[in-house]
């Protein structure tokens, strides 16, 4: 959170300088232009706030804010925080006190706390009187201030803390969910899916008890916050010194010395060592997997993740399926690697893949396979042949044996195919991820043009292959072909000696040249000037979108003010402020009319909010958009804010 600090400024002619008036030490009452809806009046060593009507608001603001919103968490429990960048918050002190109020001059949260901090970026912190409660950072209350301590669990719940005890409140209900009975709470906020129990602490021992105040798992054990999880598996609880594994589901106890080496798998299976051997327990309590394994590991490369696991027994590996099921046994030297629904299979230093019954699917095998891009609706498998590639599509069972250099995707595009740019020897061309050869092998470049047409160069030059009827459109005999900048249904090729080049239609034949199409008329340039005989300055006036003059043009300098407020109108050395229509204000003419950011040279919009800083002479008045002034006596200017930056 930053508070920018604003220096006063002033309007001259050519808008430069500042106002100097500013910067002399005076002991009268001296204030700041308007921001936000307030501003600082500063009389000998006190300064306070005052707000549009001229009446005292607050004393001071301690730091500038824009809300947020917190978007629903993903699967994995990220969330994003979305600043509201039209909405601006001020957290203030006023006697004593501190409160919020917005950019549009309202108390959001009354100036009546002890303290408001923000907490994590999403909360306010609201204490008084030895009493706390949260807020949104739009000052919406989320539980009332009437707690000696209070965190936050999630969205909807906070664990409070009354008669020095803790309970769980409830915003949707508006109510204590359970009674604060309990000597302190644990959850995991931050976990993918919101879980549905609580660790709870009581006599010094931990359970588990729901959001119902049912006792899950008695009140007799030892809790750090660690391993937390929301599903059925509790890992963070010790007895007597020594980790255990609870199952919500059978509320069975998994420790030492019958089970040791106990995690959590990414399928929410239980993986543990009993007699030296590892098997798997199930997220409902049940055994999956009997206790006769080596190990069993994650059976996926970076790449994916799913329901299969790598069982390894005896030296050689195998594959499991979430279920318990042996998809392939342990019989392979090597790991086997998921793949989707297949199998990487290790062969005598080679590969084959298998498919979810564990068979051997391709007729030989290969120094290596690797999933392909996982972009394409099936799964393409790259296939290796000493130094050479090919791929395997097991949706149609057609191999394209390795010849390439390189398989790689493409941003070209073919209407209802996906396809792969192979390489051999500097030399490209394409193929469908079907299998099927759509360009020849024998080009040095090749770059998408539009669905189904790619722009190749051979040695004789640049032309256009068709891919969708297997030849060429435009021979390779032009520099360059692209699509025409004048017309996109048109493609250009170009010679050196000849840059404007030929046309061609997407069907191959030659065209004419396309006119260049012009852009669309401008809105009608709003700003009206007026040439004066003997001089090199004009005189501004403003039109309406009609074109109807509702400013004559007799000003010396004309600013818009950009969010429709009106115009300030200079002429012959003074200010006139005009009202949207281009009426004025007020009868009174102004040596000067300050602003929070003076306008650059050549500057014709200019942002302002009422009321304004206005000075004749020696006189600074408030000009309000009524065309009154605020009861306010100035005889100086003074920044917004004093402090400068504030973190």
């Amino acid at each position: 959170m930053t508070i920018k600090s604003i220096t006063a400024r002033h309007i001259r002619y050519l808008l430069a300088g500042v106002l100097l008036l500013a910067a002399r030490i005076l002991p009268a009452q001296q204030a700041s232009v308007f921001s936000n809806g307030f501003a600082r009046v500063e009389e000998g060593e006190k300064s306070w706030y005052i707000d549009i009507s001229g009446k005292k608001a607050f004393d001071r603001i301690l730091a500038m804010y824009h809300p947020v919103t917190t978007t629903p968490a993903d699967e994995i429990g990220h969330s994003l925080i979305v600043p509201d960048k039209e909405t601006t918050m001020m957290l203030v002190t006023s006697n004593g006190k501190t409160g919020i109020v917005n950019n549009n001059g309202k108390w959001v949260l009354p100036a009546e706390y002890d303290t408001i901090e923000m907490k994590w970026k999403t909360y306010l912190e609201l204490r008084r009187d030895g009493k706390m409660a949260y807020a949104d950072t739009y000052g919406k209350l989320l539980l009332p201030l009437q707690f000696e301590d209070a965190g936050i669990l999630d969205d909807q719940h906070f664990d409070v803390k009354t008669g020095g005890k803790w309970g769980i409140y409830s915003t949707a209900e508006n109510k204590l969910l359970i009674p604060a009975v309990y000597e302190s709470f644990d959850y995991c906020g931050g976990c993918g899916s919101k879980g549905d129990y609580l660790f709870a602490q009581q006599n010094g021992k931990w359970g588990i008890i729901d959001f119902h105040n049912n006792i899950l798992i008695p009140f007799e054990y030892e809790h750090e916050h660690y391993f937390m999880r929301s599903d059925n598996w509790i890992m963070s609880l010790k007895k007597n010194g020594q980790d255990v594994a609870i199952n919500l589901e059978n509320k069975k106890e998994y420790a030492a010395p019958e089970y040791t080496d106990m995690t959590v798998t990414s399928n929410g299976a239980l993986k543990a060592r009993k007699n030296d051997k590892y098997g798997l327990v199930g997220e409902d309590g049940r055994q999956i997997a009997d206790f006769i394994y080596d190990d069993i590991t994650d059976a996926y490369n970076e790449q994916g993740y799913g329901p299969y696991l790598r069982i390894m027994q005896n030296g050689k590996t195998g594959i499991l399926r979430e279920d318990g099921k042996v998809i392939i046994p342990p019989v392979y030297e090597g790991d086997v690697v998921a793949a989707g629904e297949y199998f990487i299979i290790p062969v005598d230093g080679n590969y084959n893949l298998a498919d979810s019954t564990g068979k051997k699917i391709l007729p030989k095998d290969y120094t290596a396979i690797t999933l392909m891009d996982k972009r394409f609706e099936t799964p393409l498998f790259k296939l290796k042949q000493k130094a050479l590639y090919g791929f395997y599509n097991p949706a149609n069972g057609k191999i394209v044996e390795p010849a390439f250099f390189d398989i790689e995707g493409t941003t070209v595009t073919a209407p209802g195919m996906d396809l792969l740019e192979v390489s051999y020897q500097e030399m490209y061309g394409l193929y469908s991820t079907s299998g099927q050869q759509v360009l020849p092998m024998e080009y040095k470049k090749v770059e998408a043009l539009v669905p189904g047409l790619v722009a190749v160069k051979k040695e004789t030059g640049a032309g256009v292959y068709d891919i969708m009827h297997k030849k060429m459109l435009i021979p390779a005999i032009y520099n360059n072909v692209d699509i025409s900048e004048a017309d996109t249904n048109l493609l250009r090729a170009t010679r050196k000696e000849d840059y404007a080049g030929v046309f061609f239609n997407f069907k191959g034949m030659k065209v004419p040249a396309p006119k260049e199409k012009l852009p669309p008329p401008a809105a009608k340039s709003r700003l009206l000037e007026k040439k004066v005989a003997g001089s090199e300055y004009p005189l501004y006036g403003y039109t309406d979108n009609s074109g109807k003059i509702i400013i004559a043009p007799i000003y010396d300098r004309l600013l818009v003010e950009k969010n429709g407020r009106g115009f300030l109108a200079q002429r012959g050395g003074e200010f006139t402020v005009l009202d949207a229509a281009g009426k004025p204000l007020s009868k009174q003419a102004f040596d000067d009319v300050m602003l929070e950011e003076a306008p650059g040279y050549g500057v014709t919009e200019v942002q302002y909010g009422f009321p304004l800083l206005c000075r004749t002479g020696d006189v600074l008045q408030y000009l309000t958009a009524e065309g009154t002034f605020l009861p306010v006596k100035i005889t100086g200017v003074v920044p917004f804010n004093p402090y400068g930056t504030i973190e």
